[in-house]
């Protein structure tokens, strides 16, 4: 093809058809000048395309996370509910309500004393953030709500930490100081695993009664309520938050 536009160009020249030959190199240049122009916009259009590739599978792999979130949250919820319902039981108990029954009453402190904190399912948003990609998100909606909901896992964190500060302050050291462990631990598992049956390894009422009189002890379980119900609600309303961003993510892979 070179060759072909080299002989017409010097063809020209020789018969002096100057003209003819400046309007043949300035179609040549046009020629060569969209040739570019096209090669450049297949180069943008490829980029554009591996990069909403990659975007998608980032809002993917975010929706995976979030599926997960969200079933994390509801056992986290109706955990904290039990904690609630146990506190609440020990505090009657207190109070004289009820009769003390030394088996359940071990377990349900335990119940209220034996706890971990959520932890958020964001491999892909901290994946996004640590390698700058975030930007590869073209929705401004779901960036905005990603974001949200960091704050709203770091106002979690917030409750869980105080918890736990309460916890040690009025609960976890009179327990651990007073009580023996080994037989209550082995009390609370007797029951977990075999509900409904006595076990075989008692608690001394001495332990309990030591527990009973305590009032810092008794305000750590009313502590332990306030913040389980706190922690209710958050975890409520990030469920909430991880579904609308759902929605959103499902439109914008339907997109595609």
């Amino acid at each position: 093809m070179i060759t072909i536009f080299r002989k017409i160009r010097q063809d020209l020249l020789v018969k002096n058809k100057t003209k003819k030959y400046l309007l043949y190199a300035t179609g040549e240049i046009l020629l060569v000048v969209i040739g570019i122009l096209i090669a450049l916009q297949i180069n943008n259009q490829n980029e554009l395309n591996n990069t909403r590739d990659k975007e998608l599978r980032y809002l993917a792999n975010i929706k995976i996370d979030l599926q997960q979130t969200i079933g994390s949250l509801e056992e986290f919820i109706a955990t904290r509910k039990a904690t609630v319902q146990s506190a609440g039981i020990v505090l009657d108990h207190f109070e004289g309500i009820h009769p003390v029954d030394l088996n359940q009453f071990n377990l349900h402190n335990l119940n209220v004393l034996v706890w971990f904190p959520f932890e958020q399912h964001n491999n892909t948003y901290q994946e996004l953030i640590n390698s700058g990609n975030l930007a590869l998100i073209s929705s401004k909606q779901i960036r905005n709500k990603l974001q949200d909901m960091q704050s709203s896992f770091t106002a979690i964190s917030f409750i869980e930490n105080e918890m736990q500060q309460d916890y040690e302050t009025y609960l976890y050291d009179i327990y651990f100081d007073r009580v023996n462990l080994r037989t209550a631990f082995r009390n609370y598992e007797l029951q977990l695993g075999n509900p409904g049956q006595t076990p075989d390894v008692t608690i001394s009422p001495s332990d309990i009664s030591v527990l009973s009189e305590s009032q810092k002890y008794k305000n750590g379980m009313v502590l332990s309520v306030y913040n389980s119900d706190l922690l209710v609600t958050e975890y409520t309303n990030m469920i909430q938050s991880a579904r609308q961003l759902t929605v959103l993510i499902d439109a914008e892979l339907a997109r595609n």
